[in-house]
């Protein structure tokens, strides 16, 4: 018999899935921005320095960024390796566009950081959605 915990979780699950796909991509990538975000200033306010804490909290938030995307967005089964590597491979896409167009706002259009920082992630979400959906997390 299982437990009312699980049974509670079974059913809170089941009502996020009726979320769209996207919005449910929305709420995760939310959380999981917040939780890099404290890692790096955990690893800051413990005297790590910048880039340390910025490599040791990508590997731990890349963890726990995969298993919610995979499980709370994408739902897919099984191939936890290949889809790990393939999301790590799409997050440092996601760098490398988010530093381009960082650079491009500032120096072209002339935008403050805070903008050019604004309007380059409202893009790379778009970006981020489809390489995940479609290369890390592709059906087959």
């Amino acid at each position: 018999m299982k437990s009312k915990l699980i049974q509670l979780y079974q059913k809170l699950f089941q009502f996020w899935m009726r979320f769209p796909q996207k919005l449910r991509f929305l709420l995760v990538g939310g959380y999981n921005t917040v939780f890099s975000y404290a890692l790096y200033a955990l690893f800051i306010y413990i005297e790590i320095t910048a880039q340390l804490a910025l490599f040791l909290s990508f590997l731990l938030s890349s963890i726990n960024s995969y298993v919610t995307q995979k499980f709370y967005v994408f739902n897919t089964k099984g191939h936890y390796f290949s889809e790990y590597i393939k999301c790590l491979f799409t997050w440092f896409g996601s760098y490398l566009i988010n530093a381009i167009l960082l650079e491009c706002f500032m120096r072209f259009m002339n935008l403050n950081p805070y903008l050019a920082e604004f309007m380059a992630l409202v893009l790379i979400t778009v970006y981020s959605y489809i390489a995940l959906k479609y290369f890390a997390f592709k059906v087959k």
